[in-house]
């Protein structure tokens, strides 16, 4: 049985496992019906706009670290403070989400692509490494706004029982797109390191697009939305701090499924730190090498996996799905320590990018499903998306500190392992105390009994 949005009973007590019923102080309301993508021209739209707006930016940012070690000689905290970027400025997730409450989606996402694509742009005229890293600081800023709106277009316009599939098509074009630009760049870089200064510009051109044409096929479904309508003031700017509190304060489900997150965040964010470091400093790999053993091959893996775990999460949920894939996540740090050459690091990239087809399924249905309605799902997106930024402040340093302590990998990357395997334990342990609840849910909340669909994205009908 599938973990879906709870219907409490309101004559039930709080407790742990209906606890999302209050995740607000005011009672919550469904929204209308969202309408269907049922055509196969609006399905490829939708998968088309997301992979240029995400995948173009992936492929820039992607081998930035690696540009600042190589060709900017910086230092390893240098090389640090651009992998802690993204991760920490995600903590900027909450304000996103408050926005996208107040505003349009088209609006929403041309805002997004000024504040994280345009700065890439300077990028073609950096002459040292402190410009490059103020101009990407400020890009991980903006970059952080994506989650919340594609929670919120995913739940918009996709049924419930099919979500899982929905996400795993759009991220297949995102994963495609990404792996094919990422081993593009890394050609061009190896064939010119300063490629960098006009390949970016170009990528984020095409991002512009991407964001144009989503904004478009998003305009039907802002009938739908419930826009916040107070006026900006310091205290509604806020508010997102005490919304976050109040919502992991009342849903405890929710809080020990962002606690499993944080305990898998121990392992994600060493292993992200160190890689940089671990592909030049132990194995000393050029551009093309470390695009395809890292970026490519992690893609490839993710792109064959990622439509059979968006099946699997439409089956059994993202909770389990989740736990399958931080079981395996645990084989990552280890085989890191072990690789001394291109293969053996491609062969990690590929169970790294196996396990993140599962995880990212998980990552964003998880907020979707315990949202306790269909309005509260920015913000459980944007929450979850926010703590991230907690993680990588935290873990990021630990990794590259036992590393400059012991002038080894492994200490850190067998804390990694252990992170991975204690996370899939807590997401077990969650789908035990929310599984008796689901049982007893009335028919017309249980999930659809046919097998989810196996047939392309044309076939998707409402």
């Amino acid at each position: 049985m599938s973990e879906h949005r709870r219907h409490p009973d309101p004559s039930d007590p709080p407790s742990d496992i209906d606890a999302a019923a209050i995740a607000s102080p005011a009672s919550p309301t469904i929204a209308p019906a969202a309408p269907l993508i049922d055509t196969p021209a609006r399905v490829l739209t939708h998968v088309l706009c997301s992979t240029l707006a995400q995948a173009t930016f992936s492929a820039t940012v992607f081998i930035l670290p690696v540009i600042a070690r190589k060709h900017f000689q910086a230092e390893r905290w240098q090389v640090l403070i651009i992998t802690m970027a993204p991760l920490v400025l995600a903590t900027s997730s909450i304000f996103w989400g408050a926005l996208l409450r107040r505003t349009s989606i088209r609006r929403y996402l041309l805002t997004y692509w000024a504040i994280a694509g345009v700065p890439l742009i300077g990028l073609a005229f950096v002459q040292s490494y402190w410009p490059l890293a103020i101009l990407y600081i400020i890009s991980s800023l903006g970059s952080a706004a994506w989650a919340a709106v594609n929670g919120e277009l995913l739940n918009r316009l996709y049924p419930e029982g099919r979500r899982g599939r929905a996400y795993a098509y759009l991220s297949i074009g995102i994963t495609a797109g990404g792996a094919a630009l990422g081993l593009l760049v890394g050609k061009l870089l190896e064939h010119n390191p300063e490629s960098f200064r006009w390949y970016i510009p170009a990528l984020i051109i095409l991002q512009l697009l991407g964001v144009l044409l989503l904004g478009l096929l998003a305009a039907p479904i802002e009938r739908l939305r419930t826009r916040a309508t107070e006026r900006w003031s310091l205290r509604t700017s806020l508010e997102p701090i005490s919304h976050m509190r109040e919502v992991l304060a009342s849903d405890r489900v929710f809080l020990r499924y962002e606690a499993a997150f944080m305990t898998y965040g121990v392992g994600w964010m060493i292993c992200w730190a160190l890689l940089p470091l671990l592909v030049t400093d132990k194995l000393a790999l050029d551009y093309d090498q470390i695009a395809r053993s890292t970026h490519v091959a992690t893609l490839v893996a993710t792109l064959v996996m990622t439509m059979p775990f968006g099946l699997l999460s439409d089956r059994i949920g993202p909770i389990r799905t989740s736990a399958l894939a931080f079981a395996f996540y645990a084989l990552y740090p280890l085989m890191l320590i072990w690789a001394s050459d291109t293969f053996e690091l491609s062969v990690a990239s590929i169970v790294f990018g196996i396990c993140s087809a599962g995880a990212s399924v998980g990552w964003l249905m998880g907020p979707v499903t315990l949202a306790p309605s269909a309005d509260k799902v920015p913000q459980y997106v944007a929450i979850h998306a926010t703590l991230v930024g907690l993680r990588g402040s935290i873990f990021q340093g630990l990794g590259v500190g036992l590393y400059a302590l012991t002038g080894s990998f492994t200490p850190a990357l067998i804390i990694a392992a252990i992170g991975f395997a204690w996370a899939s334990q807590q997401m077990l342990a969650l789908h035990r105390l929310i599984a008796p609840r689901l049982a007893t849910l009335p028919p017309d909340t249980q999930p659809p009994a046919t097998p989810p669909s196996t047939k392309p994205p044309s076939a998707i009908q409402p």
